[in-house]
């Protein structure tokens, strides 16, 4: 089977799945959205869009005759499953060491480590980048982020 045909069908089953649990929640009325109400619309949006390329797939046009293994084919793995086991270990520690700490700690692993750019990239776009994020939660959204064993 094509690359086409299987990713449309898993965005297909997703944006069933996600109508599916949108309906669980309630989708309300017009005038008073219930909470399932923008679930089941982007659901909806996924699933009619992974069918419209389902059905495309059928046309003769050589570009979506591409195998699903033949995607695959040269892929870094090693690259994926770092960063999964980063995002992980950022999870984990994320309430002990803290926002800044744990963000500081992820950008520059991958930036270079993963990446293999500067330090002075490496830590100038990790402070610039937890900045603005912490502007943006904290001085605007008003949300607080979590401290860490450090204080900050």
């Amino acid at each position: 089977m094509n690359a086409e045909r299987v990713g449309s069908l898993v965005w297909l089953l997703f944006g069933a799945a996600a109508v599916y649990g949108a309906l669980d929640l309630g989708i309300g009325t017009m005038g008073a959205p219930g909470s399932g109400f923008l679930t089941c619309v982007a659901g909806s949006f996924v699933a009619l869009m992974a069918l419209m390329i389902f059905i495309q797939s059928f046309k003769g046009d050589p570009a979506a005759q591409t195998r699903v293994a033949d995607l695959w084919a040269g892929c870094n793995w090693w690259r994926a499953v770092a960063i999964s086991i980063l995002i992980i270990l950022f999870i984990l520690a994320f309430e002990t060491l803290g926002f800044f700490l744990c963000s500081f700690i992820l950008l520059l692993v991958i930036m270079r480590w993963l990446e293999g750019l500067s330090w002075k990239t490496s830590i100038l776009v990790p402070v610039i980048a937890i900045g603005c994020t912490y502007l943006l939660f904290k001085t605007i959204l008003k949300i607080s982020l979590p401290a860490g064993i450090f204080g900050f």
